[in-house]
This record gives structure tokens, C-alpha cells and sequence, in this order.
């Protein structure tokens, strides 16, 4: 009985004992097989991590290229843009076919496979909108379209197809003649009695604008600077806020004079207020615009690096570069009149050639006479005594010696202790062969009793200082300031000149004694048509202004832009400054345009 249980005992445990080594040897079996899993999921995500490592890195080399590549076409469109404004403000000769010969500007490591440069408009339109609306004006437009590729690496472990952008310029020539007022760079306009001013007004600086008794603006007005009511800083004058200046909305006149209830410590609304671009455009309706509405200063009719009187200088055959000799008069006349320091006054063709001033008189020509003459006075803001060489127009008519082109340059030296200026007589009705009838000089000019009232044509007169002396000025009388009497007198032309400006409490007399006047103008009218430009400080007539005796007394202004001076045809040589601006940009297809 006793081996009986025990042998029953034995098998039982035997049976225990094989159970659990099954038992064991099965959760061996799935430990290893969930190991195998385990390591097979970790190799398979070990393996996509490691393909995404690789594409993020692919992409992010892509990237890289393609931000590489759009700054390489960025800087090609750039220096593309920049070597065209080069060669429009230095006046290449051989504009059209340089802008057509371009190629893309070399970077290192990139390729531009694609480069164009297309004309798209060369004519001339009426302006819609903007600065220049409803000028008619001359147009270039330009597209530039370029593809940049990197080379090397990273670039070249993957295809990839470059970046191409495109840009389109715009080239804008504005004759000075459009314009009632352009100065250069501040201008000043605070008249005495009321005033209007019935045209386009730009400055390439500040402008500065009060009146005693009234001031209106009937056209546009552009600021490149800041636009403020109130005397230039360095001009001694004092604030005037007794007479009203207004401007144009394209339909009434509108007041700079700030609302009733304005909270503002300035009467005025001017670039000082702290929502004048705003308050500017809502008043105005965009007929007074400064920088703050992106206006920007004009470039000038001459190379960057010369000094705007340069155009008005004696020539330099030698040393003046081909951009200035397109601009200077002297190159552009037909006709040279050159006085020496001893007198002697000699006329010349646009070659150099001699040119007889002299003819036989018409009536009897036994008589010579002459289109030029020597005249000495008296000018008191200059307080000095100048020798003038008189230019007579209305023999240049009888003569037949006039400029082929209509571009007539004078300049006369100074003759010992008196200053050489330039004089015209007798210019009522002007030559018009040519179209119109220019006169430069790099000396002070006069002129002299009515001009160009009889068939009125296209004219210019463009000078280091312009005088206007009366039908009634006598020579005789220059030194003696109570019998300097003037009579009404009439000037229709396009004026350029230069100032003495405003400086160490000394006003430049501003646009309302723009024309320098050496007569007792009180009660008497002075007529005139055309446009008001100043370009430059004068360098020879550097009088300071004065008014009153011994100087002038103002005439009564009856000014006036001359619609016969706008349009397309311009007087001969007027300078015209340019405007050069980038319009629609686009990122396109490489090749694409």
C-alpha cells in the first residue's frame, strides 16, 4: 500500500515536472519570437527614419538651391536694371542697341540659361494716373526675363529647373516746359499781393509757401521733399499767416488752413502734422503730393556727377565727356556768338566754323549793319556796371543769320572791372524757321522790352540769372533809381535760370521775384507766359536779393503757364529729366516670358 502511493507520487511529479518544462520551453519560444518582432520593427522604423532623414535632407539641399537661385535672378535683374538706368542718365549715344546687346551679369557658380531684354512700348502717351496724369509724355518700357541655375554642389545630385523672374521698367521723359514752377531742389513762394499759379508746380526739395494776400495753386503740385507753410528757416523771414494759400481737388480750391476744432498746435496742415499723408490725399483728392506719397526728385538733364549749371558752361572739347556734350549748349546751337576780354565779338557755326555777324542794310546797302553790339549799364542789385553784348533780334529776322536749328549760344568775358553779361533787344516777334527759338548763355541775360508777343512761337531762354528790363529802360538813366520808371511790359517764353538762395538770414527773393528786376515797377503790370525754372545757384550775378530804392519796387505779376508751350513739340534743346521706375514683378517658368 505504502509503494503503491508512493509510485503514484512519483508519476504525478514526473508529469509536473515534463508539464512545466513544456511550459517553459513554450515562453522561451514566444519571448524569442516577440524579440524577432521587435527587432523587426525597430529595423523597419530605424528605416524610415533613416529614408526621411535622407528626403528632408534632399529637400532641404533643394531649398537651399532654389533660395540660391532666386537671389542669383534677383541680382541679374538688378544689375540688368541698373546698367540700364546707367546708360539713360549718362546719354549713351547707342542706347537701343546696347539695351539690346546685354547679357546676363556673371556670378560665380550660377548659369543663366535663359536671359531677355524686349521692348514693349516706345511711344508717346497720355498719362492716366499717378504723378504725371494727364501729361502727354515719351515712353520706353522694358521686360527683363532671366533664369538662374546654381552649378556644382549641392545642385548637381538632383534634377532641378532653376528660378526665372521677370521684371518690367519704365522710362519716362518729362520736358521741363511742362511744368508753371520747377525748382531745384527747395523752392520758396511768399508773394505780397495775391497770386495765382495756374499750372504744374514741382521741387526736387522742400517747399515753403505763405502769402500776405493770397496764393492759389490751380494745377498739381509735387514735393520730393517735405511740403511746409512758413518761411525757409535760413531766409530772416518771418512767419505770415495773414493771407490764405490754397490748391486745387481737381474741382475747387482747397485750403491748407487746418478745420475749425483741428487739435493741432499748427494753424496750417503742412508734412509737419502727424496725418498729413492721409489728411493731404483727402483734402486734395492726390493734387498736392510730397515724398510722404512717394515723390521723389527728378534726375536732372545732366550727368550725375556735373553740377546742373554745366549744361549753360563753355564747352571742353578736350575733357568734357560725350553725356555732357549732349546736354551743353554750346554743342547744341547753330549758332556761337563769343566775346573776348578785349571786346571783339565773333560769331561761329556749330563746327567752329567763323560766321560773318555783319549784312548790308536791306534799304542801302551802302550800310553795314550787325545782329550783336556792345552797350554798357548800370545794374543795382549788383551793385557794379556791366558790358553787355546786345543780341538784336529783330535784325537777326532782316539778316537771315539766325541759328539753322533755332539754338542760339552766347557768352561774353568780363571787360576789365565790368561784368560781360548777355543782353537781347528788340525780340518781339523771334525767328520760327526752326520751330521755335532758343537762347543760352552762361553769363547773366537781359531782356529787354516786349518778347516774343508778335507770332507767338515756341521759345526759350536759359541763363545763370534772368533780367526783365522794361519798354521804358534807358542806359543812360541804369545808375539813377528815381528816374527808373517802367512801362508795362510782355515776356512769353520758357525761363531757366539760377538763384542766389536763401542763406544766413538773407531770402532768395523766392518764386515771385524769380525775374530780377532793376525798375520802379509800382502800379505797372508785367505780363508773362510760359514756365518758371530754376536749376541751379547762380555762379556769376551772386547779388543778394534786395527790395525797393536803390534796387526795384515789384510790378503788378499777371503770370501764367503758356498752354502754347505744352504739348509734345517743345522749344529747341530744352532739357528734359527723366524717370526711371521698376512696375510688375514676376516669378515664372523657367523660359517663360
Amino acid at each position: 500500500m505504502f509503494r503503491t502511493n508512493t509510485a503514484s507520487r512519483r508519476a504525478k511529479f514526473k508529469r509536473l515536472t515534463s508539464t512545466a518544462k513544456s511550459l517553459r520551453d513554450s515562453s522561451r519560444g514566444v519571448a524569442l519570437l516577440s524579440v524577432m518582432l521587435v527587432s523587426l520593427c525597430l529595423i523597419t522604423l530605424a528605416g524610415v527614419v533613416m529614408r526621411m532623414a535622407v528626403y528632408q535632407t534632399r529637400d532641404r539641399a533643394r531649398y537651399e538651391v532654389y533660395k540660391d537661385e532666386f537671389a542669383a535672378a534677383e541680382e541679374a535683374l538688378n544689375k540688368s536694371f541698373a546698367h540700364i538706368q546707367f546708360l539713360i542718365t549718362q546719354g549713351n549715344p547707342n542706347f537701343f542697341s546696347e539695351v539690346e546687346a546685354m547679357t546676363p551679369p556673371v556670378v560665380e557658380g550660377y548659369e543663366f540659361p535663359y536671359f531677355t531684354i524686349t521692348q514693349t512700348f516706345n511711344d508717346f502717351e497720355t498719362v492716366t494716373e499717378g504723378q504725371w496724369q494727364d501729361l502727354t509724355l515719351h515712353r520706353l518700357r522694358y521686360r527683363i526675363d532671366v533664369t538662374a541655375q546654381q552649378t556644382g554642389s549641392p545642385s548637381d545630385r538632383f534634377s532641378h529647373p532653376g528660378v526665372s523672374l521677370s521684371q518690367n521698367l519704365e522710362i519716362t521723359y518729362i520736358p521741363l516746359f511742362n511744368f508753371a514752377i520747377f525748382y531745384n531742389p527747395t523752392m520758396e513762394i511768399a508773394p505780397g499781393p495775391y497770386m495765382e499759379v495756374d499750372g504744374r508746380v514741382h521741387t526736387n526739395g522742400d517747399a515753403y509757401i505763405q502769402s500776405n494776400s493770397g496764393l492759389n495753386f490751380l494745377d498739381r503740385a509735387t514735393v520730393a521733399g517735405n511740403l511746409y507753410h512758413g518761411p525757409h528757416p535760413d531766409s530772416g523771414a518771418s512767419t505770415n499767416n495773414s493771407g490764405d494759400v490754397t490748391f486745387t481737388d481737381g474741382s475747387v480750391q482747397e485750403t491748407m488752413k487746418h478745420s475749425s476744432g483741428s487739435d493741432t498746435s499748427n494753424l496750417w496742415l503742412d508734412s509737419r502734422d502727424s496725418d498729413w499723408t492721409a489728411a493731404a490725399l483727402d483734402r486734395w483728392k492726390g493734387y498736392v503730393r510730397d515724398s510722404s506719397h512717394g515723390v521723389r526728385p527728378l534726375n536732372l538733364p545732366i550727368p550725375v556727377v556735373s553740377d546742373a549749371h554745366a549744361i549753360i558752361d563753355r564747352a571742353d572739347p578736350i575733357n568734357d565727356t560725350y553725356s555732357l556734350k549732349q546736354e551743353r549748349f554750346e554743342y547744341k546751337a547753330d549758332l556761337k556768338i563769343i566775346g573776348d576780354d578785349a571786346g571783339t565779338i565773333s560769331g561761329y557755326d556749330k563746327d567752329g566754323n567763323p560766321v560773318d555777324l555783319t549784312y548790308p542794310d536791306p534799304l542801302d546797302p551802302m550800310v553795314t549793319k550787325s545782329i550783336v553790339e556792345t552797350n554798357t549799364f548800370y545794374d543795382a542789385r549788383e551793385d557794379k556796371w556791366v558790358t553787355a553784348i546786345d543780341v538784336n533780334i529783330a535784325n537777326i529776322n532782316e539778316s537771315g543769320i539766325y541759328p539753322a536749328n533755332g539754338i542760339l549760344y552766347v557768352s561774353n568775358e568780363d571787360q576789365g572791372s565790368n561784368s560781360g553779361v548777355v543782353r537781347l533787344v528788340n525780340g518781339a516777334e523771334l525767328p520760327s524757321s526752326a520751330g521755335g527759338f532758343s537762347v543760352a548763355t552762361d553769363d547773366p541775360i537781359y531782356v529787354q522790352g516786349d518778347f516774343n508777343t508778335i507770332n507767338h512761337t515756341q521759345a526759350m531762354v536759359i541763363a545763370d540769372a534772368l533780367n526783365i528790363l522794361s519798354n521804358a529802360w534807358d542806359d543812360a538813366l541804369s545808375n539813377n533809381y528815381s528816374a527808373r520808371h517802367a512801362s508795362m511790359t510782355e515776356v512769353n517764353t520758357v525761363c531757366i535760370q539760377g538763384i542766389v538762395p536763401s542763406a544766413n538770414a538773407s531770402y532768395s527773393g523766392g518764386v515771385e521775384n524769380y525775374f530780377r528786376f532793376l525798375e520802379n515797377w509800382s502800379g505797372v503790370e508785367f505780363h508773362f507766359n510760359g514756365s518758371i525754372i530754376q536749376l541751379w545757384e547762380s555762379q556769376k550775378a551772386t547779388g543778394l536779393w534786395r527790395y525797393g530804392n536803390p534796387v526795384y519796387e515789384a510790378p503788378t505779376r499777371i503770370w501764367s503757364w503758356d498752354s502754347l508751350l505744352g504739348g509734345i513739340n517743345p522749344p529747341p534743346g530744352i532739357p528734359r529729366v527723366v524717370e526711371i521706375t521698376r512696375t510688375q514683378w514676376e516669378l515664372g517658368y523657367p523660359g517663360s516670358s
